[in-house]
């Protein structure tokens, strides 16, 4: 078993033990927010025929300014007959344009006598048609395989009339808060118990990795045996589980003799970052187990640099968050130690991004959450305090699907 291990190759070790999901074929609007799992070609050009791009009128080749209307084309109607020269249809916009258009002019341009229009200005040849294949040619790529369904993804599909398509299976997710002192949040804490926050705050950020919450129990006070039967059918019933608190060597912990107990084959015990070093993970067949620190912004953080790129795997996806430089808009006072992991927002105006470090940095706090808490300044071993207007890299903890 490896022991408190580098970020990059714990990341690297878990990730060599995700597979893909199988997929599933889902109703279009049900598939909103899911990771795409087959390229989507166009199967025609789109516009399928040259169109009219305002209502007016469809004009044949002319020099004399004057044209015979010969028809007048409502919605969805196509014309009966070609133009020729000195020759107009009536069009609306979007509606097909009959053979021999050289332009289509707005009708508060022309004049119309009878069944003639003038139209005074010059015609410049193709003025306000939507040419064939103007939006998409046959066989283009509308969708890429590993893309996350977006609306405008979805309206494009629904314009060549694709109502349902494959998508890779949501990673099924459980998650066990140990510890003898972690009660539900339904119930009320007696002294010395706390409710598990730590819970919920995971089973909201995995819902927006698009993965699906199975379960958020709590081990209580059951004995052995009983913690470890809930393990086992927490980890039948999922994907990965995901064990929070109790994860150090102190006599009170149960992570990692729980995890040794049911015969999983552990992958490392310990990272070396501030906060989370706390954490390691295991195999349970093609199952996974990752054990995060029961402090919330340790919690926290571990989630985002260890589990969230498992839940994107696991979906095809690319695993690793954004990263990028930003300046710090405030200061951070502590140097030295550990890798450091700050709690911060992130956003970006006309000078470029700038990353502002939050309060309640502290392993216990979870005052941070209360922000928009978007990003994760990086600070290496080491590192110096962080002075206001410093240059620091940040990781985006924006989830791959929104």
């Amino acid at each position: 078993m490896l022991e408190n291990i580098e970020l990059e190759k714990a990341q690297d070790i878990i990730l060599s033990h995700v597979r893909v999901l199988p997929v599933e074929s889902l109703p279009l609007l049900q598939a909103l927010g899911r990771v795409v799992a087959e390229d989507i070609m166009a199967e025609h050009d789109m516009p399928p025929c040259a169109q009219a791009a305002m209502d007016g009128y469809a004009l044949a080749e002319g020099d004399s300014g004057r044209y015979q209307v010969i028809e007048y084309l409502r919605p969805g109607e196509m014309a009966s007959v070609a133009l020729s020269s000195g020759q107009a249809t009536g069009v609306v916009t979007g509606g097909p344009l009959p053979d021999g258009t050289v332009a289509v002019v707005p009708q508060e341009a022309v004049e119309l006598e009878g069944e003639y229009i003038t139209y005074s200005k010059s015609i410049e040849p193709g003025s306000n048609i939507k040419p064939l294949g103007e939006n998409f040619l046959k066989g283009d790529l509308l969708v890429l395989k590993g893309s996350c369904l977006s609306p405008g993804m979805a309206g494009v599909l629904a314009s060549y009339g694709i109502n349902e398509l494959t998508v890779y299976k949501k990673p099924r997710v459980a998650i066990l808060s140990l510890g003898t002192d972690i009660v539900t949040c339904r119930e009320t804490p007696m002294p010395g118990q706390m409710r598990n926050s730590n819970g919920v705050h995971l089973a909201g950020l995995v819902m927006q990795e698009q993965g699906e919450v199975i379960d958020i129990a709590v081990a209580g006070a059951g004995s052995t045996a009983q913690i470890g039967e809930r393990f086992e059918k927490l980890l039948d019933s999922s994907d990965i589980l995901i064990t929070i608190g109790g994860a150090a060597y102190g006599v009170g912990d149960q992570a990692f003799p729980l995890i040794k107990q049911s015969r999983a084959d552990i992958l490392f015990w310990g990272i070396q970052i501030k906060p989370g070093s706390h954490s390691g993970a295991a195999t349970y067949g093609e199952k996974l187990v990752i054990s995060l620190p029961g402090n919330p912004a340790a919690c926290a953080v571990s989630f985002h640099l260890l589990v969230v790129p498992v839940l994107r795997a696991m979906q095809n996806m690319k695993p690793h968050q954004a990263r990028l430089s930003a300046v710090c808009s405030n200061v951070f006072s502590k140097k030295g130690g550990p890798r450091r992991f700050l709690l911060a927002t992130a956003a970006c105006d006309h000078a470029g991004w700038n990353a502002t470090i939050l309060l309640g940095q502290k392993s216990s706090m979870t005052k941070a959450f209360l922000r928009d808490c978007n990003a994760l300044i990086d600070l290496p071993a080491g590192h110096p305090p962080v002075e206001k207007g410093a240059e620091v890299s940040v990781i985006i903890l924006k989830p791959a699907c929104l």
